[in-house]
This record gives C-alpha cells, sequence and structure tokens, in this order.
C-alpha cells in the first residue's frame, strides 16, 4: 500500500507543476500578445467599447 501512495503522490505533484507551468505559460503568452498589439497600435475591442 505504501508503494501506491507513494507513486499516487509522485504523479500528483507532476500534474500539479504541469498544470502551474500551463497557466503561467498562457498568462506569458497573453501579456506578449498584448504588449505586441500594443506596439503595433492594435487596441482591444473591448477597450473601445468601455471608454465609450
Amino acid at each position: 500500500m505504501s508503494a501506491f501512495l507513494s507513486s499516487f503522490a509522485s504523479y500528483l505533484i507532476k500534474m500539479i507543476i504541469l498544470v502551474a507551468l500551463g497557466i503561467c505559460g498562457g498568462f506569458i503568452g497573453i501579456k506578449l500578445r498584448q504588449s505586441s498589439d500594443r506596439k503595433k497600435g492594435i487596441v482591444d475591442a473591448a477597450t473601445n467599447s468601455s471608454e465609450e
């Protein structure tokens, strides 16, 4: 039983790390896209409609 719990904990930790990396990658991608859009002068449609 101990081997099962050890293996399960190992896979659980790996899954948590992979999920955290995916979330961080998503946030980094969003920030880079917004930065790129700002440099090109592209403004998000949602911000335009909220400013009016």
